[in-house]
């Protein structure tokens, strides 16, 4: 029985949310597709304050570095120091000016700095880190986020499950530029490190679910999610690689 097949039963509902509660604790790497909407989705999967803090970490590559910040603007935070940092390889390594004015922008997050103060943070006091990728290759990138991650597990005293929250935004350029063996190399390290960190990333990919792109990195993934407008309001639909499993649309 496919997994189409399965989606309506009680059973399948119920190794569904399973699996999404065993993704979120054991840490998961989601593939985010569609061509609207995907903003909403991201603000989700970023996730709330309220129950303890968050380590949000923001990656960019295709030079719009004022979008992860105005996503940090847009995330509740609670009563907990939240810290977050933006590491924007398309602005540091190709493009000088604009990583001088990313480092004016300023979030909505705590004031500490990163532990050992390797990330630029604005004057403001409520600035958070903007790290960048001494490079311009895959591995370079690839090192400098883990290194920001381990970062923040160093300050939190030990990441717990689901606190770290990475955003990758987005691997368009990635697939563009590089070749496809170099970029399954540098996808399954990062989904590698984020899972030894029991974190929860996401990686935006604005294409319909069925192109050759999203079929090309697919499988790197424990989840696609796709995201649309639907009749009422804003729609997703998870297709998990185990089990294999497709949901109907459901709101957002």
């Amino acid at each position: 029985m496919s997994g189409e097949e399965r989606r309506g039963s009680q059973k399948s509902i119920a190794r569904f949310r399973r699996r999404l509660a065993d993704l979120k604790r054991n840490g998961c790497n989601i593939l985010l597709v569609g061509t609207d909407a995907l903003d909403a989705a991201c603000e989700r999967l970023l996730g709330e304050s309220s129950a303890g803090p968050r380590y949000r970490l923001f990656v960019t590559t295709d030079a719009r570095p004022p979008t992860a910040y105005a996503r940090l603007k847009s995330v509740q935070s609670g009563p907990y120091g939240d810290e977050a940092a933006v590491v924007n390889w398309q602005a540091d390594v190709r493009g000088g000016s604009a990583a001088d004015d990313a480092s004016h922008e300023t979030g909505t997050l705590g004031d500490e700095s990163l532990g050992d103060g390797s990330g630029v943070r604005d004057s403001s006091d409520e600035s958070f880190a903007r790290v960048p990728v001494e490079g311009d290759e895959l591995r370079d990138l690839g090192s400098t986020v883990e290194e920001t991650i381990e970062r923040f597990d160093a300050d939190s005293g030990g990441l717990s499950p689901a606190e770290l929250r990475l955003c990758f935004d987005s691997i368009v350029p990635l697939v563009a530029d590089h070749e496809d063996r170099d970029v399954r190399r540098f996808l399954l390290g990062l989904t590698e490190t984020v899972e030894r960190f029991d974190g929860m990333a996401h990686y935006h990919l604005p294409a319909e679910y069925d192109s050759e792109t999203v079929r090309s990195v697919e499988a790197l993934f424990d989840a696609v999610v796709e995201v649309r407008y639907g009749g009422d309001g804003i729609e997703q639909r998870w297709h998990l690689s185990e089990p294999d499993m497709t949901t109907h649309w459901l709101s957002l």
